[in-house]
């Protein structure tokens, strides 16, 4: 998998982000735009939806918003586009479509330490363009980040071990505010722990839905519940925590998407897996990102498919590390990588 090291003003990590995956970038943009017609949401209104999203990244993160015009700019392309890429989780659902999503995330700890993992799971086409970045703007954390050509942020960890990471949910309930690529990198450059993360998570204002699962170096673990209005805290019992595609919060389990048969199966088994699976370590956790029960009916937690998962990830903490698998974890090796 790339890694690309970038560092500077917001401005100066867009241009080179842009400039070194001009290519990809335009490719990935390519694919996105055909996704949206065959779910018949027309480009223009794509790019009004996102421009209607930047008014908001404007006022609370005006400085991502710089490093989106440096993308654009160091790729030669629009910087309506880019945007766009940077709004691709919100965009289906406030134009009005439905989605199924597949994403499995839990974490084990003692209190003490901990591990978070994470089965990425997208269209199977998108899997070739994951690009590992590791970002140093002046004065703030240094984060290393998953995420697509054109994107500034989908999961990572920082230089203090926090952990964000998440799965998302088709909420019935939607809003203009900040996508999900600006929360995770404003969290991640201004947190080091939980409790930082999650104050800033309920007081953005969030879009869509989203599961976030949120881990620490002091063993700190959470999964913060999230729909445009309101969230939920999920602690760990029995030393860990799991989620998936919907709520399990009493107050907000009513705006689930429709269809949670995938999301209820996976959430079910991952919980099972981590009461029974024994000793709770790395190999473990690795054990998981490939479990195969319910095939074959789509129910897996390391799936495969049209919808598939393009990538594991387990996230070690204290030691500001994590193991990244770049394609199927059941047929591919984990490699370390670590954020400074």
């Amino acid at each position: 998998m790339n890694l690309i090291s970038l560092q500077g003003s917001h401005y100066d990590i867009g241009y080179h982000h842009g400039e070194a995956l001009s290519g990809e970038i335009k490719r990935f943009c390519h694919l996105f735009r055909t996704k949206l017609a065959a779910r018949n949401i027309p480009w223009n209104t794509a790019i009004k939806i996102s421009m209607k999203f930047s008014r908001f990244a404007e006022k609370h993160t005006p400085d991502l918003l710089e490093e989106v015009h440096g993308i654009a700019d160091g790729a030669g392309i629009e910087y309506e586009t880019v945007l766009s890429l940077n709004c691709m989780f919100e965009i289906p659902r406030i134009a009005g479509r439905k989605e199924i999503h597949y994403c499995t995330a839990w974490g084990i700890t003692d209190g003490r330490r901990c591990i978070a993992a994470q089965n990425l799971d997208l269209a199977e086409e998108y899997g070739g363009f994951l690009t590992l970045f590791r970002i140093a703007p002046f004065k703030k954390r240094v984060v290393l980040l998953l995420t697509m050509p054109g994107m500034i942020s989908m999961l990572g960890m920082n230089g203090d071990g926090l952990v964000f990471v998440g799965t998302t949910v088709s909420s019935r309930q939607v809003s203009y505010g900040l996508p999900k690529p600006f929360i995770s990198r404003i969290i991640l450059h201004n947190c080091n722990n939980v409790e930082e993360a999650t104050a800033i998570l309920m007081n953005s204002p969030r879009t869509t839905g989203g599961n976030v699962l949120l881990a620490d170096a002091r063993g700190g673990m959470r999964v913060v519940e999230c729909s445009s209005v309101k969230c939920a805290v999920i602690n760990p019992e029995n030393g860990y925590v799991a989620t998936t595609n919907h709520y399990t919060d009493d107050d907000l389990f009513g705006l689930s998407p429709p269809d949670t048969t995938s999301s209820e199966t996976r959430l079910k088994r991952i919980r099972w897996l981590l009461e029974h699976m024994g000793k709770r370590d790395l190999e473990m956790m690795f054990s998981l990102t490939r479990d195969h029960a319910h095939l074959p009916d789509d129910l897996t937690i390391c799936r495969h498919g049209d919808i598939s998962t393009v990538s594991s990830l387990v996230f070690l903490p204290e030691e500001r590390s994590i193991w990244i698998s770049g394609r199927l974890p059941c047929s591919s090796s984990f490699r370390l990588y670590r954020v400074q």
